[in-house]
């Protein structure tokens, strides 16, 4: 049985105790990799410990209350004695830190072991903003029927007024050109980053940075021959995958349309479902991942829980 003492901040060398414990649960929520958490560690100022042979994580987010994710068990068995004392010890955390205790981002099906532990103390409401949306791959994949008829047409119109364009497998060799795609993003996107040290620009630094010690899968896009748009996945579980990022030049017609399903298709035809994330309340994107028609949503909560 691993134990620790106290809850520390994620490290690289952290990711081959993690790596295993996330893989064991078979998630379909987006969030629970090493690339993922260790990507957004500042901006959620992320800690863990494991207490009752749980892995449970504690963040103290800048735009956000502090929270907790649901511990996870380290053997990928439910034991409730086990969970229990994790659950003391994050109970325990938040009090020593003075803050009240509120578990979040958390799996409709994990919600009834909170309220069990934690009974009239537990209030949930659920987070739209934070469920993820899933997709079958055949559907990103082929975008066959009526309804993927404007999809299609994007990327008709992409092929016919690019013809110089060229899809290549992200690598080391041209991480700088993505990254380069993503600054060019932020130009015409955000005319000021709130919190530069945390932001999605410095996520997306140390995947590239990583790339090969993650393992991670991406594309790139050059239109004559200058790099315009890229994408970056994982595998989440056995039967999903998870998009982590996809940037692109909006001016030109049909990139965005046409990264997906380059991506879908030459990279995860192995998977039964593509995670595209949440939309974070943004009406914008609400309404892009909803024009794909996702096959289910990943429902997420947030449980207060009250002295």
């Amino acid at each position: 049985m691993l134990i620790m003492n106290d809850f520390r901040e994620l490290t690289l060398e952290d990711q081959d105790l993690i790596t295993p414990i996330l893989r064991r649960m078979r998630p379909t929520a987006s969030e629970f990799t090493f690339p993922y958490l260790y990507a957004w560690r500042r901006d959620y100022n992320l800690r863990f410990g494991i207490f009752g042979n749980h892995l449970c994580m504690v963040a103290n987010p800048r735009t956000y209350i502090p929270f907790a994710f649901c511990p996870i068990p380290v053997d990928g068995r439910h034991d409730i004695e086990d969970f229990r004392k994790a659950l003391s010890a994050v109970e325990g955390h938040f009090r020593e830190q003075d803050l009240d205790l509120a578990f979040a981002r958390v799996e409709e099906g994990m919600v009834p072991l909170l309220t069990g532990y934690f009974k009239d103390r537990a209030e949930v409401s659920y987070l739209p903003e934070a469920s993820d949306y899933v997709y079958n791959s055949e559907d990103l994949i082929h975008l066959s029927g009526k309804k993927y008829s404007r999809k299609r047409n994007h990327i008709s119109q992409f092929l016919r007024l690019y013809k110089d364009h060229e899809y290549v497998p992200v690598g080391p060799e041209n991480t700088d050109e993505c990254f380069r795609v993503f600054e060019e993003w932020c130009e015409n996107n955000e005319s000021e980053c709130r919190h530069p040290d945390n932001c999605e620009r410095l996520a997306c630094r140390e995947l590239l940075d990583n790339w090969e010690r993650f393992g991670l899968k991406g594309g790139l896009v050059r239109v004559n021959g200058k790099a315009e748009a890229f994408t970056i996945g994982e595998r989440l579980s056995g039967e999903m995958a998870a998009v982590r990022v996809e940037k692109g030049n909006a001016a030109i017609h049909g990139i965005y349309t046409f990264i997906n399903r380059e991506f879908c298709t030459r990279e995860w035809t192995d998977t039964k479902y593509v995670n595209r994330e949440e939309d974070m309340g943004i009406e914008g994107l609400r309404k892009s991942k909803e024009s794909y028609f996702p096959a289910f949503m990943v429902k997420k909560y947030l449980v207060r829980c009250h002295p």
